[in-house]
């Protein structure tokens, strides 16, 4: 029995050995290739970036000189190392527009975004080459299990990350695995609840949320680029019944990021065929409110966007 004990010890400190050695050597082969896997074409210096209610409401086909990398259920964690990455290889960004929704600096949001099996396990297999020690470390801490799931997978996907860089050249706006655009078809806005938090749950503040959008902010400054704090259409049904205190949070952080412009169009008003949920666009109102971001962020462009109609 002893020796069986100590055959099966050494057994799976081997495989453990092994695992351990292929993320290594596959964190290190990818960022030796992130130069061409985060390479954006020259003509794109805006970056639009968040979770899902920027991923479906900015379609980076219609906006010129833009990319959408907002993914869904992405704490500002993440969305702090991808930025950091994309400023890193190109220089030529000079905004960047990052999702700030009532929501978004709830605790809720810390606890399900940042710390729940399926989003860290999402999250690690795509970005733990871009996590730096105080992340991994937050991570491991809080949920050992998911991020060492989430850093088996991203072997794997690592690997195919890399064969592909090899046939990868600049890319106007879609880089692998790393977001972009949500072409939504979603008509629930009867099935859709809100963000009533009233009698529900405690509200209270996320420190993790506000302390990476605070570094989303510095980090940005400290390359010169415009931050633009960005709040997307949601429906009337929404906007108009936010919970005073959670307008509150939302209100003094912004407050406290006063070197950073507020882009707040929470109130832009939209059929309801736009909207796939009460804070997300379909497919159809991406497409109409691109024409809009278009126009705003491109005034002297020519392109006639009045020609695609809404469906």
């Amino acid at each position: 029995m002893k020796r069986f004990l100590i055959k099966l010890i050494l057994f799976l400190l081997i495989i453990a050995a092994f695992i351990t050695g292929l993320v290594v050597v596959s964190d290190r082969a990818i960022k030796q290739r992130k130069d061409v896997l985060l390479k954006l074409s020259n003509e794109i210096d805006i970056v639009f970036a968040g979770n899902s209610t920027v991923e479906c409401a900015v379609d980076d086909n219609i906006i010129s000189g833009a990319a959408n990398i907002a993914q869904s259920g992405e704490a500002y964690l993440y969305s702090y190392c991808k930025i950091k990455a994309l400023i890193e290889v190109n220089e030529q960004i000079k905004t960047v527009f990052l999702g700030f929704s009532y929501a978004d600096l709830l605790m809720e949001k810390e606890d399900s975004w940042l710390f729940n099996d399926e989003f860290i396990i999402e999250k690690v297999q795509y970005y733990n080459y871009l996590l730096d020690a105080p992340e991994r470390d937050l991570l491991i801490s809080k949920n050992p299990k998911a991020y060492f799931l989430g850093l088996t997978k991203s072997v794997f996907n690592s690997l195919i990350s890399i064969l592909k860089s090899y046939n990868q050249t600049a890319s106007d706006h879609k880089l692998s695995n790393f977001g972009g655009y949500k072409y939504l078809v979603r008509d629930r806005l009867e099935a859709d609840p809100g963000v009533d938090y009233k009698n529900e749950i405690a509200i209270e503040k996320s420190y993790q949320q506000e302390k990476y959008l605070k570094m989303i902010s510095e980090l940005c400054h400290d390359h010169s680029i415009k931050l633009v704090l960005f709040n997307t259409p949601k429906h009337k049904s929404y906007y108009e019944n936010v919970d005073e205190d959670i307008l509150e949070i939302w209100s003094d952080t912004r407050t406290s990021l006063e070197r950073d412009s507020l882009l707040d169009l929470s109130a832009y008003e939209m059929p309801d065929s736009c909207f796939g949920d009460l804070s997300h666009l379909n497919y159809r109102g991406a497409r109409m409110f691109s024409q809009y971001l278009n126009e705003i962020l491109n005034p002297n462009q020519k392109e006639n966007w009045k020609k695609i109609e809404t469906d």
